[in-house]
């Protein structure tokens, strides 16, 4: 189990309501989020088909408010081409009580499609309203020397190599937000 998987499985609690996984792609959170005892929902712009679908954008969530019990944004938020419009939905869609779980990179080279990268700060103003249970910035040694010798790979032309290589790197932090514990169910998607 990788390092990001077994911060995950520490961080979501027990639970049997309904677990969005915003900008979840291919689903790789489906089995650990229902072995938890929740409902997956992987909502993404190309969801795949593991656990219940949907087609959405992050920016325009397609639920009423307050119908999600937890919200895991995985590697997800760095892709938003407009977080604070994202975190306003995940608000809006997050039951009191509810729990969001993030975990984005801090020091990770550019593949693709990123925006953004966040520091304290920023998840300091993001999570502004939420109670923030627990903060961690997950950066070793190892991971500096693995995104240093990524960077040589590309460099010398084999770069293609790099994409074997998994370190966690990234700034990760989990909240809760208000007291009352709202039980959503399927029906009030």
């Amino acid at each position: 189990m990788s390092s990001d998987i077994r911060w995950l499985d520490e961080a979501i609690p027990k639970g049997n309501g309904l677990a969005l996984d915003s900008g979840g792609g291919r689903g790789g959170l489906c089995i650990l989020l229902e072995q938890k005892g929740w409902r997956y929902v992987n909502a993404d712009l190309r969801p795949s088909r593991n656990g219940f679908a949907v087609c959405a954008d992050a920016h325009r969530l397609p639920f009423r408010d307050g119908v999600l019990g937890l919200i895991v944004a995985k590697d997800a938020l760095e892709h938003f081409e407009n977080p604070w419009l994202a975190m306003e939905e995940i608000r809006r869609v997050l039951a009191d009580g509810g729990m969001l779980v993030i975990w984005v990179p801090f020091m990770w080279s550019f593949h693709g499609d990123d925006f953004y990268r966040y520091t304290p700060l920023a998840f300091e103003r993001f999570l502004k309203g939420f109670t923030i249970v627990r903060f961690d910035t997950p950066l070793w040694v190892f991971s500096v020397l693995a995104l240093v010798f990524e960077e040589i790979l590309k460099r010398i032309r084999l770069g293609f190599l790099g994409r074997y290589m998994k370190c966690p790197t990234g700034w990760t932090g989990y909240s809760s937000r208000n007291d009352k514990n709202l039980v959503p169910l399927l029906e009030h998607i």
